[in-house]
């Protein structure tokens, strides 16, 4: 296998130095089956399937590459331990950017099982030199001798580990990366026990750099076990289409913390350094987290189900979370939950459960439903338990004010318990409220503050909260409402160097090296080249005492300038996508505005500030290929709603009018006003401004207006072309297509003078189809050439409607059927006949003298006698001469 593997990376090499191949890969990862290369043996089915195979999985592990060895040396040694058949990374086996002399020095402690061929890396946006390029890749591709993309068997088809190369393949939207297809056809036809995928940037992640959505492409049917990396921590997640993400980013370069957890984070350390060893077997596959240390060890076991084949979590180590909410001040996903019982729709985020201790039910009373509490069966007060969905508000501590709707058929007095971080209760009671004897059967409303309140699911059977009804009071609630009070953030904050920064300010960090100084008398701030990668960086932090959590609708305005030309991108943590560098839009740099001072005002909408990026910054500003560019100030606001929505609505229709400005030649730019036109209707909707509303719903109409009459003449052309590709190639398609095409028409002009060229195309079709039934026709008997003259006739009349310039070869086909019924007809007329003749039918006699004029030329087709003779041979014994004469002067009388 060593022998085949080094083999292959040379002939990458050749290959790639020959200009084959282009990013990403596609051509070098693809066989002619349309799956990923194999760079392994294929599965030899006279052997057995191996009983047993340990992998070992590192990621991030590659310090060694910067100086940073002993984290990584310490992890290799603890893997070589294992004795693994087979080591997995994935991805960053190098930093900083993926050099010879790096990746040299980052592969030192496992160069002996590189050399073994039992060494299986992907690659990071490290080992990529953080870019996409087949140069900045090569020295890693020359090292592990393996290609980008690969799927590599181990066992005899016990385990199929496959690598899309995903750090450099993305979705867009319902775009899928051009390696998608051969990577779903290899994961379709593996015939291999276990499917493993390998990926650097996860699709879920708790850590630092959160979510990657454009890579869930990734999580296709068949695959049994997702690994991945680049945040710097351990964890396992179980999505909610049951896929499981293994994280195994800290190999040995550093770990890095973890924020909120993401939906089905099940384990979590980022604490460790360590590794993950994998124990894979025919019917079971193992998972087993394991660290230096020798603690915060995990695992789980996957089996697979005997009807679907889709893997699950049989057996998990069960883990106590010791920091369900790190961070310092955690932001909800919805800022309210509620629940009505006399409302028909489903609760919006609050729920509650039966218990032992808390027993309810729902009720009808004075026509309204209701939730009751019942008598504790277990003693002391009424109890309801209460749920808050973790997808809405998780963890804590929150401001929240708590609204409910109640009644009692007697007085007394109740309170909500919480779990409070003041105190540390799970079961803190808030204020009491009170139902006097003068409330009795009434509907009353209260509100509560709460201002510690944490949702970590701490109370009985999984609650946040529970209803206390004191001496077994017989509470009713009508409806409640948990409202999350958000701090309130400043306007805006702002940095302007020849003053003291204003909440906003930049921070110096190893990608992102900055420098203030002098231009044009003013203090400004220049960006340097950023020594890892092609991108210059400019962190920058928003004082948590200004703005802090979210999400906010936000807009910064930049002061820039540059002395070349290019392009920037503001990235920020978004709410939306759960990115912590989410691209805002691209600003450029002309060429006639080099070393000029440029204003952009960019909008980041559901904006989160949590000090989530690289040195705990906010935000930061990318200057694509180097580009040194300056900033002589910046301001970030919190955008007012009311104004938000006027300015968005009218941007909306701005961009519509500039659409539907340009020539409208093809349906992708009409699709793309009408998207435009759709989207700026929706924000109008919206706008409590009537004066606005109208005045922008009449630039709509007009632009609607514009786009109708582009679709028309769209439409006509298309018609008109696809009524040319009809006649030119007459097929049910082409005409079908056509059809359609005319169907879209509303000028009845164009439509019925199309419709008529394409009657003639259906027309030309028919006569083809009538007249090849005939030439396919076996015509044995009288019965059958009756038939066929009938099918001719009508054949005939077909070919009559079409325009002798349309016919083609049609009159020479016809001719030929019209021959064959002819050569039948004398076949069974020159048979011996012992009894008396049949007398011959007209149709027969008249298609025979037909036939027969048709083939004289000039003035033979007139000749009576000479036409008279021929058929008298034919058919002397079946028609007298003067029925034959009398036929032939009326057919010559017609011609």
């Amino acid at each position: 296998m060593k022998k085949f593997r080094m083999y292959f990376g040379i002939l990458t090499s050749v290959i790639i130095l020959s200009g084959i191949v282009s990013f990403p890969f596609t051509s070098l990862a693809a066989k002619t089956n349309g799956e990923l290369e194999r760079i392994t043996e294929e599965v030899d089915p006279a052997k057995p399937v191996a009983d047993e195979l340990i992998l070992a999985v590192i990621g991030d592990y590659g310090g060694c590459g910067v100086g940073n060895c002993e984290g990584e040396q310490q992890v290799a040694d603890m893997v070589h331990s294992w004795n693994p058949d087979y080591i997995l990374t994935v991805g960053d086996n190098t930093y900083q950017r993926g050099l010879p002399e790096e990746v040299e020095k980052a592969q030192e402690a496992y160069i002996e099982d590189i050399k073994a061929g039992k060494f299986f890396p992907i690659m990071g946006n490290h080992d990529y030199g953080n870019g996409c390029t087949m140069e900045s890749v090569q020295p890693s591709i020359d090292k592990f001798g393996v290609p980008v993309s690969y799927v590599a068997g181990f066992g005899n088809g016990l385990v199929d580990f496959v690598n899309p190369d995903a750090n450099c393949n993305k979705s867009t939207g319902n775009q899928m990366p051009p390696i998608y297809n051969a990577y779903k056809n290899t994961i379709d036809n593996s015939q291999a026990e276990w499917v493993i995928v390998g990926e650097h940037q996860p699709v879920y992640s708790s850590g630092k750099a959160g979510n990657n959505f454009d890579r869930s492409w990734v999580m296709s049917q068949g695959v049994d076990l997702i690994l991945a990396g680049h945040d710097h921590h351990a964890e396992h997640i179980e999505t909610k289409d049951g896929y499981n993400i293994v994280i195994s980013g800290n190999g040995g370069n550093g770990t890095t913390p973890i924020f909120s957890p993401v939906d089905g984070s099940l384990f979590r350390d980022d604490k460790n350094l360590g590794a993950v060893r994998l124990t894979v077997r025919k019917e079971e596959l193992k998972v087993e987290y394991l660290t230096l240390s020798g603690k915060d060890k995990y695992d789980f076991t996957l089996k697979k189900d005997k009807v679907t084949g889709k893997a699950y979590i049989a057996d998990r180590m069960e883990w106590v979370d010791p920091n369900p909410n790190p961070g310092v001040k955690p932001v909800p996903n919805k800022y309210s939950v509620s629940m009505d019982f006399d409302n028909t729709t489903a609760p919006d985020g609050l729920s509650y459960q039966n218990y032992q201790d808390g027993p309810v039910s729902e009720i009808t009373i004075d026509g309204r439903n209701a939730l009751q509490l019942e008598k504790n069966p277990m003693g002391g007060g009424n109890h309801a338990y209460l749920f808050v969905d973790d997808e809405s508000i998780l963890g804590g501590p929150y401001h929240a004010k708590v609204t409910m709707e109640y009644r009692s058929t007697k007085a007394g007095s109740f309170s909500l318990q919480y779990e409070s971080t003041d105190s540390g209760s799970a079961y803190q009671k808030s204020q009491s409220i009170t139902i006097t004897d003068a409330e009795i059967n009434q509907w009353k409303t209260a509100t509560i503050e709460i201002p510690d309140i944490k949702f970590t699911n701490r109370q009985n059977n999984g609650a946040d909260m529970r209803l206390l009804a004191a001496n077994n009071l017989p509470l009713l609630i009508g409806s409640m409402k948990i409202e999350i009070v958000p701090d309130e953030p400043a306007k805006f904050v702002s940095m302007d160097f020849d003053s003291e920064p204003n909440g906003l300010t930049w921070i110096p960090y190893e990608s992102g090296p900055a420098q203030e100084i002098i231009i044009d008398g003013r203090t400004v701030l220049q960006v340097d080249k950023n020594p890892f990668n092609q991108g210059n960086n400019l962190y920058l932090s928003v004082d948590d005492r200004y703005i802090y959590g979210g999400p906010y609708n936000s807009r910064a305005t930049i002061e820039y300038r540059s002395p070349v030309a290019g392009t920037f991108t503001l990235q920020y943590e978004s709410a939306e996508t759960g990115a912590a560098y989410q691209p805002a839009q691209k600003v450029t740099i002309k060429e006639e505005d080099i070393n000029k001072w440029q204003t952009v005002t960019i909008d980041m909408p559901q904006a989160k500030f949590t000090n989530r990026q690289n040195g705990h910054a906010d935000l930061r500003i990318v200057g694509a290929k180097n580009l040194p560019f300056i900033i002589g100030s910046m301001k970030i606001e919190i955008v007012d709603e009311n104004s938000e929505s006027n300015r968005l609505a009218m941007e909306a229709v701005v961009k519509a009018e500039e659409l539907a400005g340009a020539e409208l030649y093809e349906q992708e730019k009409i699709d793309a006003v009408v998207e435009a036109v759709n989207y700026a209707w929706a924000l109008i909707e919206e706008l409590e401004d009537v004066e606005k509303k109208v005045e922008l719903q009449g630039r709509l109409n007009i632009v609607s207006d514009e786009v109708y009459q582009a679709q028309e003449v769209l439409n006509l052309k298309l018609a008109k072309e696809a009524v040319d590709q009809a006649e030119q190639s007459p097929s049910e398609e082409s005409v079908e297509k056509a059809q359609q095409a005319i169907d879209k028409l509303t000028d009845n002009t164009d439509k019925n003078t199309l419709f008529d060229r394409l009657l003639i195309v259906k027309t030309i079709i028919q006569a083809e189809r009538v007249i090849n039934t005939l030439l396919d026709s076996r015509l044995d008997s009288v019965e059958e050439i009756d038939n066929a003259i009938v099918i001719l006739d009508t054949a005939n009349k077909l070919v009559d409607e079409i325009p002798n310039n349309q016919r083609g070869i049609l009159t020479e086909k016809l001719q030929k059927a019209e021959n064959k019924i002819a050569d039948e007809m004398k076949t069974i007329l020159g048979q011996k006949n012992n009894g008396k003749p049949e007398r011959l039918k007209v149709t027969w006699l008249n298609l025979l003298i037909t036939n027969t004029i048709n083939q004289l030329d000039g003035q033979e087709k007139t000749d009576v006698n000479k036409i008279y003779e021929s058929i008298m041979k034919i058919v002397k014994e079946h028609s007298t001469g003067k029925e034959v004469r009398e036929a032939i002067e009326t057919l010559i009388s017609k011609q």
